[in-house]
C-alpha cells in the first residue's frame, strides 16, 4: 500500500510499517520552477507548457534521510 503526499496521520503510517512508501511532492521546488517559468514568459522567452517537479519515493528506510526528512517536516518560518 502506497500513499500521496504527508500529513501526521501518513508519516506515522509509514512509520508504523502499516504502509510501504509514500509519493512526495517537493512544494518549494514547485513553487520555485512556476515562479522562474513565469518570469520567463513575461520576458518573452520560450517556455514548456508542462514542467516536471518530479515526485519522491518515500520508505522507512530513506525517511530519516535530510532531504526526505525536510519534504516531510519543512520548516515554515
Amino acid at each position: 500500500l502506497v500513499g500521496f503526499d504527508s500529513d501526521e496521520k501518513l508519516i506515522k503510517f509509514l512509520n508504523d510499517g502499516v504502509i510501504s512508501a509514500l509519493v512526495v511532492q517537493d512544494p518549494y521546488r514547485m513553487g520555485y520552477d512556476g515562479i522562474k517559468t513565469a518570469l520567463a514568459a513575461s520576458k518573452g522567452e520560450k517556455v514548456e507548457a508542462n514542467v516536471d517537479t518530479g515526485a519522491n519515493l518515500v520508505t522507512k528506510a530513506n525517511m530519516k534521510d535530510p532531504k526526505i526528512d525536510a519534504l516531510l517536516n519543512p520548516k515554515l518560518d
